[in-house]
């Protein structure tokens, strides 16, 4: 498969060493020219934002391109950039300060986000924020995702 930006969501563990499963449903979305090497950053809403390589890279030159310089830098200065890489088992051993930006311990999240990039949340912290726990969050997101509720007469089958 090679799809320009990751596909699913994968729930997994982080162990006392501050490792996690890279999940193996990303893995098998990854080509050649992804590699095993990752750039961990922070993230938005306290989460662990994960870049391939070649997309950390075309994040910093769109970050460089942007007109309100004083906002790439406050973004560029409190990234904290890691690079880090899958181990023999899979498995990549996260910051302790990026741990701890994000809140995380035992069981966290990945999901997809922009082009070949992952969050990490804290799945809670993610349920919180976006789950779909009552009509209200089910109607809002069935209108984000036909363009209109369905309660209005939407058509589920465009």
């Amino acid at each position: 498969m090679n799809f320009t930006s990751f596909i699913g969501q994968a729930q997994t563990a982080i162990d006392g060493k501050g490792r996690t499963s890279f999940p193996r449903e990303f893995r098998r979305q990854l080509v050649g020219a992804d590699g095993n090497e990752f750039v961990v950053t922070r993230g938005p809403n306290q989460t662990l934002r994960f870049f391939t390589v070649p997309e950390y890279e075309k994040f910093m030159a769109d970050l460089d391109c942007r007109s309100d310089r004083r906002q790439a830098d406050l973004v560029r200065r409190n990234l904290w950039p890691t690079v880090v890489e899958l181990d023999g088992q899979n498995r990549i051993l996260l910051p302790k300060i990026l741990l701890e930006y994000a809140g995380l311990k035992g069981e966290v999240l990945y999901v997809p986000a922009r082009g070949k990039t992952l969050e990490l949340w804290n799945p809670e912290r993610f349920n919180a924020k976006y789950g779909l726990q009552t009509s209200e969050d089910i109607a809002a997101f069935d209108a984000a995702f036909y363009g209109e509720s369905l309660t209005e007469g939407g058509d589920v089958n465009r």
